[in-house]
């Protein structure tokens, strides 16, 4: 990733995916242990660099499940600054996306963090969900969509590629 001045750094959006790796318990298993240091290395080596931004999607999302580990997940993202996750522009893109099947219709809270990122002109969406979210047969659908409405879709990216790629390309 290109270094850039204090004055340039990039806002990234980290969804909820994120989070959960981040602060999750060592794992045995080696893809989940592999996440996991993806992530870790990206929070120690990228944040710095970043101003890092949730929404009340995420604050949602992490507040769910285990509680020592959603509490963990709160904690974490307590230096985040918060976006507006649903004003009427968020709202209509996130429909857009949901219409157009960039995004399933089953999986609403997606939709809104790609809209989030997109409507608040975020440089980077991080997250690990690969299915539909930074998935290179559905990301050209979902960047169509955010085009076609009129804003720029950011790189959405794991922790993984961010660190591998240069995004100012």
């Amino acid at each position: 990733m290109a270094t850039s001045s204090p004055k340039e750094r990039l806002k990234v959006y980290c969804e909820t995916s994120f989070w959960s790796w981040l602060v999750s318990s060592p794992s045995s298993n080696p893809d989940h242990a592999v996440k996991q240091a993806w992530t870790r290395k990206w929070w120690e080596q990228e944040k710095p660099k970043c101003v890092v931004y949730v929404s009340e999607h995420v604050i949602t999302e992490a507040s769910r499940g285990d509680t020592e580990q959603s509490g963990l997940r709160l904690n974490a993202l307590k230096g985040a600054e918060e976006l507006d996750g649903s004003t009427e522009d968020v709202v209509n893109l996130a429909q857009a996306l949901l219409a157009a099947h960039a995004v399933p219709e089953n999986e609403v809270t997606d939709a809104y963090h790609i809209a989030t990122a997109a409507i608040h002109e975020m440089d980077v969406l991080l997250t690990w969900n690969c299915r539909h979210m930074a998935n290179r047969f559905t990301l050209p659908k979902t960047v169509a969509v955010v085009t076609k409405a009129g804003y720029r879709c950011p790189a959405i990216v794991t922790p993984e590629n961010y660190l591998k790629e240069d995004l100012d390309e």
